[in-house]
């Protein structure tokens, strides 16, 4: 069975999931190079095919997340009015019959776009079935199937998403049952947002700035806080009891990604002004992690859950993640790592692999890498046609943790490119941390961006216990944690001020390059940890494919490009 899941909006992208596994997912972000794309996932879709080396005529389902009756799905599929009409109505919520009449006749008259002859993308061949997946039931498929746990309790929480901000469910014997919604008088991640507007950066991409800013301020320098606590929806026993009027939020569409706008941002920029954006953001973020980690306490004590599974952006705040970690609720907790709306394309298809599928079995992920790789021939040809200086290397994992050591910053371009938002050891840039002025370094030299963000550290598996008070395994950066007060000052350009970091454990058996690289800064260094940090600079997505790569390292302060075998040095 071959479902192929498709999410069309913020942050669009294209998943494939084969006989229950997972073969590809990808953002189209990667393809096309422009932050958060928000048009169709073309080049994610045919990513996809040709790695399952299937055709799209071959698929048995297309799960589309979200609404579905976004006319661009009808030129991506190449469908007739009639065509489209029929998988609207196959897909409409249960509503009267004149409404669905109503939804029809609006989509026929509203529809002007049309595609010309040269742009064909698709044809949806008869054997193949369109189905949507809610947008939150989707982000709840990602956490539950991907968890391992064949029973748990299911937390999706975002800004909103086909009406739901908040939602709980049930994940039993690979089914999903819903428990509660909450709309957006309810939202956690529209409270977050409205504030990372007024602090002056980019609803749906610069909520970790905000939580990066938080530990450098002082919550208390927030006088007037009840202002940031007016906008933070109340709950008590799993029921709103302070709802939140959020006014009407708008848009901006600008190189087709989403830029959002709330009405009250202005209020909080006055405080922003009034009391410093680090005060604010840390009054932000310390009431994000006390109303949700109470409402999350609430529903684990009502479900009596042993197990706990989380998706939605909300949740790639990693300091909220440590909180529920360190709070012990309960005993195992899974975050899905692509926990934004990047990740519900495949959370769609595995809700419909699940639901067409005697299997009702969950899998626990081991690791993200579902994106593009290429070949040494294919690395070489692109090196040889634009004359740059490289040389293949017999043990590329040894020159370049030499050069580490020898305090050169390294683009490291192996194997597979890695789903989410986070730099894994298939597409990053990276540096000792064993100085502090190394942070300094790359966001000025490299990265160009603000000199607080902080960076995270790659560790050996085997000696994570040494540097990190904390027995959660994460591979994923999805987790904030200490670091044990001896090795702050080892690893202290991957400390962050507040004395936390955002691991990621390399296993030997997942990433065995990367581990191996480790390995050698080990021996030259004493130091099992590497900073690594996402393979881009500020505003512009991860690398994708050997040219992005190529025009990063000629565009940026970096020293080497280790690219499959080769190394890329600068005249």
């Amino acid at each position: 069975m071959k479902i192929l899941g498709i999410h069309i909006g913020h942050d669009s992208g294209s998943s494939l999931v084969v006989d229950g596994q997972i073969v590809a997912d990808v953002s189209e972000e990667r393809f096309v190079r422009i932050k958060h794309y928000a048009g169709l996932p073309v080049n994610s879709i045919h990513f996809c095919l040709n790695a399952g080396k299937t055709s799209f005529d071959e698929l048995d389902f297309i799960a589309i997340s979200g609404e579905i009756t976004d006319p661009k799905l009808k030129i991506l599929l190449n469908l007739s009015d009639e065509q489209f009409n029929q998988i609207i109505t196959n897909n409409l919520p249960q509503i009267s019959f004149g409404a669905r009449v109503k939804n029809i006749i609006k989509n026929r008259i509203t529809y002007h776009e049309s595609s010309p002859l040269y742009m064909s993308f698709y044809n949806l061949a008869p054997k193949t079935k369109v189905i949507k997946v809610d947008h939150h039931l989707a982000h709840a498929s990602s956490a539950y199937y991907t968890s391992g746990f064949q029973n748990c309790l299911i937390i999706t929480c975002d800004g909103v998403g086909d009406g739901t901000s908040v939602g709980v469910w049930n994940g039993s014997h690979g089914k999903i049952k819903e428990i509660k919604r909450y709309g957006t008088s309810g939202s956690f991640g529209w409270f977050y947002s409205l504030v990372t507007e007024a602090l002056g950066w980019w609803v749906g991409d610069g909520e970790g700035k905000t939580m990066g800013l938080a530990p450098y301020g002082d919550r208390k320098a927030v006088l007037k806080k009840e202002v940031l606590a007016n906008y933070l929806p109340g709950y008590q026993n799993g029921e709103i009891t302070k709802g939140i009027d959020f006014g009407t939020v708008k848009y901006f569409r600008e190189h087709d990604a989403f830029h959002w706008h709330f009405p009250d941002a202005i209020k909080i920029q006055k405080v922003v002004q009034d009391f410093g954006p680090e005060n604010v953001a840390a009054e932000a973020q310390d009431l994000l992690e006390e109303s949700l980690l109470d409402f999350i306490r609430c529903w684990v004590k009502k479900e009596t859950a042993r197990n706990l599974a989380t998706a939605g952006g909300v949740f790639l705040n990693v300091k909220l993640n440590q909180k529920i970690i360190e709070d012990n609720i309960v005993e195992n907790y899974s975050i899905f790592p692509n926990a934004g709306d990047a990740g519900l394309a495949l959370g769609a298809a595995l809700y419909v692999s699940k639901k067409f599928s005697p299997d009702n079995t969950t899998q626990k992920i081991d690791h993200i890498y579902w994106g593009p790789s290429y070949s040494n021939d294919e690395i070489e040809l692109i090196l040889k046609e634009r004359n740059l200086p490289y040389r293949k290397s017999d043990n590329i994992a040894q020159e370049a943790a030499r050069a580490l050591a020898d305090q050169k910053i390294i683009g490291w371009f192996q194997g597979k490119m890695e789903s989410g938002p986070r730099a894994l050891g298939g597409r990053s840039i990276l540096f000792d941390p064993g100085k502090p002025e190394n942070k300094d370094i790359i966001n000025m030299r490299v990265k160009f961006r603000e000199p607080f963000r902080p960076f995270c550290p790659s560790i050996m598996e085997e000696y994570a216990h040494e540097y990190l008070s904390t027995s959660y395994k994460d591979r994923y950066m999805i987790t904030a944690c200490k670091v044990k007060d001896e090795k702050r000052n080892v690893i202290p350009a991957v400390t962050h001020v507040d004395g936390t970091c955002r691991p990621q454990l390399i296993s030997r058996q997942i990433n065995r390059r990367f581990w191996e690289l480790l390995d050698y800064f080990h021996q030259y260094t004493g130091v099992p940890v590497i900073l690594n940090t996402s393979f881009n600079i500020k505003g512009e997505p991860i690398v994708c494919s050997p040219r992005d790569a190529i025009k990063c390292f000629f565009d940026t302060g970096l020293d080497l490009l280790c690219i499959g075998d080769f190394i890329v040095s600068k005249r």
